[in-house]
Parts: structure tokens; sequence; C-alpha cells
């Protein structure tokens, strides 16, 4: 099927003038030829479109993959199926397969052979193999369709009957497909993935090349990090993908990146493939309110208290440091990430700049009767829904933050939730101890205390609990709830050390007892925990019941202002491109530094001398093991100095990229790997909903760097001979 001129008119521009704002956007990579690639050329891209998306050629898009259905980007590096990404988005697994005997977080992992490398289970790696459009027949189909809430005005921008009905249709041996719907409906693409299972972990640095820095140096510049780690896809015999098996052997790959250490300068071209997960560009003013005032304060007081808590024991015990880092990780990322966000939203005015646009927009709307009629009053609408969302958003935003994801007991409640919501589907008042079921809650209760930390966990409890009764109104807080506050006279400490002792939840001996034997329902709904979190969670859901009716208003009317948005702009011949939304995109521009404010300018590149710099003895960010200090002090750079002689360990560039894009690649024009995109700097933090042209920066770790770290550190020389180095 080949993607027909009309159904994709929405996204194409007569024009793309070469301004600061065209290297804006995360472009769909199917539709590059037509959208960006004649500027792409001006700025200095040395290839043809077809060598960087082709169905029917490798091309570079072939050597981008999404791991974990998109929550990372990697790039094949040899021909043995090497995939480099960020350590970040190894940390997970290499936690997971760490131990205090064998602690790769801290001293790093390096196989020597491929019987060394570490199978990864639930691991999963996802090649693009090309996309098609499926605009009309989708719309047709949803055409067809019946619903009573229809004629009130209300539509779905997908149908999960319909997306299997074409996934079907289409479907081809070997690969998985999956439709996708872009800007709200106005246009549905689907898309061939072929997804592999058995993948390894093959080399990580330690932790303090890997995570230098930490939470003080993440979403800043200038940033040193060795943010990188190494896996290995695995085939069946056949080449096909299969589970994990002693006889699969490497993949051989359709195309691999080659890697330069030529060096870079400002000024020079670059350019990412990836998967960024998520933006909202087209959000009306109301809803980056709602988002500012409503939703990121509850996100940074909640993960404020529960990271301190989690800090104080980490640095008291080194048992909980390996236990608990992934946790901490991934709240203090988010953490950071709203107050940065608050922080710019205010800074670039982007409520006020919005609501410019919008008056531009109902301009627009009011000069022509057709226009009149298509789009009507949306802005006074949104106006109107968004007001009436607030008193619902603002405690499930707190109830999110606290209870749903504070403490870490929630990860064994949400496994007996779904045991004891399989129950009432089954009509099954009690499991047997053998039942299958029961079974699997016995291993997974075993994984879960491998790194739960009840006196931790307790202080996590109190502190969440206290925060959601304090900023949710008392008529909404369940009875059940309520009333422990009230016996306990709003001591959270003693409450929750009262159900912490007397829980299944908290203590592997009791959990054992518990699933020894006969489980009821009744017994599962009476566990102190159990009840706290389950009816919180059942309240919640009452909640976003409420939203619903507003959230279908709030769809129809979003949908509209968005596709007032694009006709506008495509008339105007401003560049569109749809929301980021986990699938392949490409973004593209140049290498460089900026001025963050007044008088200050932060150049484009650090060094190695940052980490002799901010080196501290004894700093969880800070800190350097004796190896990795002594390599550095050596200075044996090798052919990985730049040409002012030193070892250039990241570097800026104004490229468009947001979560999921970790491990992007980052090619220069002629499609070479000169680095991997990690992070943003601290004036991007409003991206989700604005791009400024002037501040927004992609982080990078220097290729260089990570060879230096492979070779001058490790010594794992067998690793070089796989790659291809253009110097």
């Amino acid at each position: 099927m080949t993607i027909r001129i009309k159904s994709v008119l929405s996204f194409l521009l007569l024009v793309l003038f070469q301004t600061g704002r065209a290297d804006e956007g995360m472009w769909l990579v199917n539709l590059m030829a037509r959208t960006n690639y004649e500027v792409m050329k001006t700025q200095g891209l040395q290839l043809t479109a077809q060598d960087i998306y082709s169905e029917t050629a490798p091309s570079l898009k072939d050597a981008i993959v999404a791991l974990d259905n998109g929550s990372c980007t990697g790039s094949i590096i040899s021909h043995n199926g090497l995939l480099i990404t960020n350590h970040h988005c190894a940390y997970n697994d290499i936690q997971q397969l760490s131990s205090l005997e064998h602690d790769y977080l801290k001293n790093g992992f390096w196989a020597q052979n491929y019987r060394e490398e570490i199978p990864v289970p639930g691991k999963t790696v996802m090649f693009l193999d090309r996309i098609i459009d499926i605009t009309d027949e989708y719309k047709a189909e949803l055409d067809k369709m019946e619903n009573p809430a229809w004629e009130k005005g209300y539509r779905p921008l997908t149908s999960r009957k319909i997306n299997f009905q074409l996934e079907k249709k289409y479907a081809k041996k070997g690969y998985e497909t999956s439709c996708v719907c872009m800007a709200r409906g106005e246009n549905y693409f689907l898309f061939y993935y072929k997804i592999y299972k058995d993948i390894r972990l093959v080399a990580a640095p330690p932790s303090c090349f890997g995570t230098f820095g930490g939470d003080t140096d993440n979403w800043t510049w200038p940033q040193h990090k060795g943010d990188f780690s190494l896996y290995r896809i695995y085939t069946s015999p056949d080449g096909e993908p299969a589970k994990y098996d002693i006889a699969n052997i490497p993949l051989k790959p359709r195309k691999v990146l080659t890697l330069s250490i030529a060096g870079i300068q400002p000024g020079d071209y670059a350019m990412i493939l990836g998967y960024p997960g998520s933006t909202t560009r087209y959000t009306p003013s109301w809803g980056i309110k709602e988002k500012m005032e409503l939703k990121n304060p509850a996100v940074i007081q909640a993960r404020q208290a529960k990271l301190d808590i989690l800090r104080k024991a980490m640095d008291a015990d080194s048992r909980m440091q390996l236990g608990y880092a992934s946790e901490y990780f991934s709240c203090s990322n988010y953490w950071k990430y709203a107050i940065g966000e608050n922080e710019y939203l205010q800074r670039y005015r982007v409520i006020d700049r919005q609501r410019q646009e919008e008056a531009k927009l109902l301009t627009w709307i009011n000069s022509r009767p057709e226009l009149r009629e298509k789009y009507g009053n949306i802005l006074d609408e949104l106006a109107k829904i968004y007001t009436e969302r607030i008193p619902e958003v603002a405690p499930t935003a707190y109830y999110t933050e606290t209870l749903l994801n504070g403490p870490y007991v929630r990860n064994l409640f949400f496994r007996f939730y779904g045991t004891a919501k399989g129950m009432e589907i089954a009509k099954k008042q009690q499991l047997p101890a053998d039942d299958p079921e029961i079974i699997g809650l016995k291993k997974d209760g075993k994984e879960f205390f491998r790194t739960f930390d009840s006196k931790t966990d307790r202080q996590v409890f109190a502190s969440m609990l206290r925060l959601y009764a304090e900023n949710v109104s008392p008529e909404k807080i369940p009875i059940e709830v309520s009333g422990l506050i009230s016996k306990f006279k709003k001591d959270y400490s003693k409450l929750t050390d009262y159900i912490y002792a007397r829980s299944v939840l908290t203590d592997p001996h009791r959990l054992e007892a518990f699933l020894s034997r006969r489980v009821t329902k009744e017994a599962i709904f009476k566990d102190p925990i159990y009840q706290i979190l389950n009816t919180t969670l059942e309240r919640d859901f009452e909640w976003r019941k409420a939203l619903e009716k507003n959230a279908q208003e709030l769809s129809t009317y979003r949908t509209l202002y968005t596709k007032a948005f694009i006709e506008m702009r495509t008339e105007q011949g401003i560049p569109y491109y749809p929301d980021a939304n986990s699938t392949m995109r490409i973004t593209y521009g140049q290498i460089g530094g900026f001025s963050p404010r007044d008088g200050i300018y932060d150049d484009y590149c650090s060094t190695i001398v940052g980490y002799t710099e901010k080196y501290k003895k004894g700093d969880s960010e800070f800190d350097l093991l004796p190896s990795c200090l002594s390599a550095i002090q050596q200075g044996d750079w090798g052919n990985y100095a730049d040409k002012d002689g030193r070892l250039h360990t990241g570097f800026l560039c104004n490229l468009d990229i947001t979560g999921g894009n970790s491990g992007s690649p980052v090619m220069n024009a002629r499609g070479e790997l000169i680095g991997l995109a990690y992070d943003g700097n601290w004036e991007s933090m409003a991206g989700a909903f604005y791009f400024h042209p002037n501040y927004n920066k992609c982080v990078c770790v220097d290729i260089r760097f990570i060879l230096w770290i492979i070779d001058k550190y490790a010594g794992a020389s067998h690793l070089l001979e796989e790659l291809s180095i253009h110097s």
C-alpha cells in the first residue's frame, strides 16, 4: 500500500523557511522526504532521504530500535547485534542483575565473551519495518460505528475494535502491527515492527561514570556523565526473533551505524532518530494552567518528601543503596522535571503565549463563515470545561503522587489487587494454596521482599498518608481511612506502625503463612494496608468517573482545537508536526552552546576536567572509584582526544527531544554516530508544551568518551573489534 498525497496534506508544507525555529519539531520519519529533507540539506545533511528512511533498502531507521515498547531508544553498532543505549535506560536491569557480591551498579560489568553476557528477563527490542497510511479507511470505519453519546457530539479518536480489525487485515508474517492515531484523529498510520526478546547485558560502566553528578547535575549543563550501556540482541539459528535459548545466535542486523571520532565543532549539522514518548504542544492555555497550578505542585511536594526519606536511608545502608536505587532514580527524575517545568512555563510566559495564539485562532475562525460553522465557540467551551474539572483534578493529582506512587508496598498491593479482582470475575470466594495464582503470588512476594525495607517504607507511607489527608478535602477521603486517622489523632507514624505490624504485605513470614493455606477474598480485603490502598484507589476511580463526561467534552473540543490550529497554520505556511507518541521521529539542527542568562555563555562541550573539579570523596553523586579516578589522572586519552588535546565528555545541540529519546543516536551529516542523547538542559523544561528556539538544548554524551571508557578504562578491546570507527 502506498501513502496517498491527499491523506497527508495536513502534515506537508509547500515551503519550509530556514529560520531559527525550523529546527523545532519531532517529525514523522516516513514523511521526512516531503516535509523536511530540503531544509536538512541546506543545513548540511550529506545523505539522501532514502538513506534515512526506506522500505525497500537498508537505511538508518533499520539501525534504530525502541527498548521496552519505547521507554528508551537504542542503536545497532556492530554486525553481531551489539546495541548501545544510555546507562540510565539500563539502570533497572543492572540493579536487578546485581547482588551484594556482584554489584554491577557500583563496579560496572564487562562481559569478556558471548558466554558471559547476561540474559535480561522481559527485555524487548523493537525494529521498525515500515509505515503505511490508513487514514481514510480508519475514518470510514469510525463513521460506521454507533454510539448514543455521539448524538451529543462526542466521538472517540480510536477504537480497539477497528485497531484489531485493521491490524489483522494488514498483518504480515513475522511482524507485529500497531494502528496509531496522529494529531487527534487527523491521520492514522499502521506501523510494522519486528520484536526481539532474547536480549543480554554486555557492558555497563560503574555508576560513578554512568550517573556522575546524580540529581544535582540532572537537567543541567554542563554535565559529564558517561551515560551508556551495551546489550546484544540474540535470534534463533535461522535469524528470527525467539525467546532466550542457549542455542540462539547474535543478530545479523540489516543496518549498522559507523562511529565517528573525527570530532565536532559548533555549527556542525546533527540529527537524531528515536522514539520520543509524549509532548502536548497543542494544549489549550487552560490545560497548561491546570498542569502548572494543580498537578505539578502535587508532584513536587510528595516526591520531595519521599526523596528526603529515601536519601537518608540509602546513605546509611549500602543494601538500601542497591535495593532502592531504581526507585529513587525514577522518583527524583520527574520531581526535578516538575520543578523545572513550572519555572520555565513562568519564565517563558507560555500561558500568555498560548493565549496570544488562541487570539489569532479566534480571529482566523471569525474571518470566514465556513470556519465559524466548523469550529464555532471552541475557546469558550474549553474555558468552561477546564473550570469544571478543578474540583476533581487536584485530589486525583495528590492521590496519584502519595498513595498510588508513594510507598514501596504498593507494588505487592497491586499484585494482590489483581488476584482479588480475578476472584471477583471468576466468582470465587477462595483459592487453595496450590492454585497457580497463589503459587505466582508466593514467587512475586519473594522477589518483592528481596529489596523491600519495612523501616524506610513505614516512614514513606506515613508521610504520604499525611500529605493525602492534608490536601484532599475531608468529604472525599474514604470513611475507612478518615476513621483510622481520627482513631490515631492524626499521628501518622503510630497509625503506620500499627498497620505495618499487622499486614501480610510487609513481612515475608506473615505472607508465607497467609499463602500456605486457603486464601479467601474476605481475608485479602481485611488486610489493613490492602484496605487503605484499596479504598483510596476505588475512591480515585469515582473521581475519574465524575470526570468522564467532562473528559468526553474535553476530548471533543481539544480535537476541534487541534484541527483548527493545523488548518490555520497550514494555510499560513507554518511548519506543523504531530505531538510525540512513541513512534519513530527525526529531529535535526546544529551543535552549539547558548546564553542562559545575561552575561553568561555556556560552551557547547564539557571535558574530563569536570570530573576532577567536581570529585568529592564519599559523596553519593560525585565520588569516583579508585580505578576510575586513576584512569582519569593518568590522562591517556589515546585516539579519543579532541583537536584541543582534551577528552570531551559531552556536548550540546538544538535538537528537539523528550522522554523516550534517551539513548537516541546523535548523528552527523553522514549519518555517523557522534554521541547519545541523555538529557535536556534546565532551560528546556517547558519543552512538553513549548520549544524555545534559543534555549532548548539536547545534552549528549560524546562517543569519544564512551570509547575511551571501553578502551582505556575497561580494556575491552574485544568490543572495539566489533565496531566500525571512522576517524
